[in-house]
């Protein structure tokens, strides 16, 4: 009987062993997403609001389109959004084009200190101010997000 209790035991702890080990690879570890309700919501709020105002313009004031951009991209963002926005710049100013940007759904992939990994969905809107029936399209974008000086910056921009 002794024998058997003993056994019992010892597969007992080995599967409080295994488990546990288990458990630990199970658990967010740095990736605070998927704990901090508050710091996802922040940077996806923040993610949100300056993708909707770099991919968004208006062919009468691309200035302003500009100023965000300058105020929320950085790193190699800068360059990728520079090289999509000359082509698109071209366009809106000779076909006299007005385009918004909505942020459908937001996912936060992970959150590490003061680094975020998002995917986007968009939807956006163009119209021509000649009139016309308005274009839609939608987009998927994974950005990655850095936080400078408490706010988030848009630090890479991948189409998907």
């Amino acid at each position: 009987m002794t024998r058997v209790l003993a056994v019992v035991v010892v597969l007992a702890l080995g599967c409080a062993v295994w488990f546990g080990i288990e458990t630990a690879s199970l658990s967010p570890g740095d990736n605070q997403a998927l704990v901090d309700s508050a710091g996802t919501a922040a940077v996806s709020a923040e993610v949100s609001d300056a993708v909707k105002s770099v991919f968004s313009y208006d062919y009468a004031n691309l200035a302003r389109t500009e100023r965000a951009a300058s105020q929320v991209l950085m790193g190699d963002a800068v360059r990728q959004y520079q090289d999509q926005f000359a082509s698109a710049r071209t366009r809106a100013v000779a076909e006299k084009l007005v385009r918004t940007t909505t942020v459908r759904a937001v996912g936060v992939r992970s959150l590490v200190g003061d680094d975020a990994s998002l995917l986007l969905f968009l939807d956006q809107q163009t119209v021509a101010s000649g009139g016309g029936a308005p274009s839609s399209a939608v987009a998927q974008l994974s950005v990655t997000a850095k936080r400078v000086d408490g706010h988030w910056k848009l630090a890479s921009l991948t189409a998907l």
